[in-house]
């Protein structure tokens, strides 16, 4: 299934409603209800009534959605941090509501970081994760292991798959980094508990962390429960698919048909990328997996 994130349109300025439409009027199959969107009231109902107008369709919900507001504006969700356990769980638990009401392929989050953080301006519409207080190592990493438990244990109970996804490198002090702590958290818990491989936030880590991307891959191909797909140029993230330095011909021959014929691909882009580069992208794609 190719799809698009929804945030794409949100950090263009669209509601809800019109970014998931748009979705399907550009002939994507499946919208990834994103994180990027503003509060908006009747947000669920908003989705609830889309998921009727487009039966045949799909969709995915990547936390955190719907935006949860305090006092600081829109919630970041850290699975590391101690003090935020119990409104993570009540944040992803909605979340599982949702996915059981419309029918969602997987549940995508994010995972830890080292720090107490928070929500700043960013680049190219997206926003960028500040750190307000560094959380030592040990607890950080102790207390996500125990949210991911609660959670994946939730994923269970509600037979609901749960994609953690890698992050990119950052002064946030992300966890979700490297291989070692995926190897560490696939080995503990159960199997509705997988990967949402980013495969420009492998690029980015894997180049910064000095590992090799695509043995990454061969290991935990089978963990795979969704993709997002971007490119990368230096510093430049979240650009348009074959603008970049990605190749992601050699990604999707490692990942293999059979993998790819069962889980989401979804682009995920910044906004300046284009309706027509967007376009331009998903026919590579569609003719890369149609020569696999």
């Amino acid at each position: 299934m190719i799809g698009i994130s929804s945030s794409w349109f949100a950090i263009k300025g669209m509601p809800i409603k019109e970014s998931i439409e748009r979705g399907f009027e550009l002939g994507f199959e499946l919208v990834e209800i994103g994180a990027a969107h503003k509060c908006e009231d009747g947000a669920i109902e908003t989705v609830l009534q889309l998921r009727k107008k487009y039966p045949n369709k799909s969709f995915t919900l990547h936390a955190l959605f719907p935006p949860f507001k305090n006092k600081n504006g829109n919630y970041p969700l850290n699975l590391a941090d101690p003090k935020e356990h119990d409104r993570t769980i009540k944040v992803v638990k909605k979340m599982f509501d949702i996915s059981d009401r419309i029918g969602a392929e997987v549940i995508g989050i994010h995972g830890g970081y080292a720090a107490k953080v928070k929500w700043v301006e960013g680049k190219f519409g997206f926003r960028d994760l500040e750190v307000e207080e560094p959380i030592a190592l040990r607890t950080a990493k102790r207390n996500m292991d125990v949210v991911i438990e609660d959670l994946a244990g939730l994923a269970e109970e509600r037979n609901i798959k749960l994609a953690i996804e890698i992050s990119p490198p950052g002064d946030c002090a992300p966890l979700m980094t490297k291989p070692q702590i995926f190897e560490q958290i696939f080995s503990n818990f159960n199997s509705h508990l997988g990967l949402l491989l980013d495969i420009g936030h492998l690029h980015r880590s894997a180049r910064e962390e000095h590992y090799n991307p695509y043995e990454f891959v061969k290991k935990f191909k089978n963990k795979i429960f969704e993709l997002h797909l971007h490119d990368v140029k230096d510093s430049q993230d979240h650009i348009a698919v074959s603008t970049g330095e990605i190749d992601f011909e050699k990604y999707l021959k490692i990942i293999g048909r059979p993998i790819l014929e069962k889980v989401p691909i979804v682009f995920e882009y910044n906004n300046l990328v284009t309706e027509q580069e967007a376009l331009i992208g998903k026919a590579l794609i569609e003719k890369m997996l149609s020569e696999l």
